[in-house]
């Protein structure tokens, strides 16, 4: 099961979201089939463009509290100085697909983007001990 983390700008549409999304499933080397969960800020969670985007994989989107993203931050690679001012956290893609991998998940694709996309791809810990 991969998690994938999104973050975008208002604005963003839809197909945008999902083409980026299976961008990182190709550059990663995996199947859509083996997307478990979409994860974003709690308060991005309920926006239409990535509720839209979340059905197209037959998933509904994750949102992370800025706790739980914050939690996890230590283990995020990227750093956008603008999103650390306004998040807390180096890359919202990158935490959130962390912080619901859960203890010891893996991050497996860091941050790619798009022009108003980014997305990040992580492992559980329990899956990636099974990979190999």
């Amino acid at each position: 099961m991969l998690v994938a983390g999104i973050g975008f700008r208002h604005g963003a549409m839809p197909d945008e979201i999902v083409a980026l999304i299976h961008r990182a499933l190709a550059e990663s080397g995996h199947e859509p089939d083996r997307l478990g969960a979409i994860a974003t800020a709690e308060d991005r969670a309920n926006e239409p463009s990535i509720v839209e985007a979340a059905a197209v994989f037959g998933l509904a989107p994750v949102g992370l509290s800025p706790a739980e993203m914050i939690a996890v931050d230590a283990r995020v690679p990227t750093r956008s100085g603008r999103i650390e001012a306004s998040r807390g956290v180096g890359s919202v893609a990158e935490a959130a697909a962390l912080a619901v991998a859960g203890e010891g998940g893996t991050l497996i694709l860091p941050r790619i983007a798009s022009p108003a996309v980014t997305c990040a791809l992580a492992l559980p810990a329990y899956f990636a001990t099974q990979a190999g």
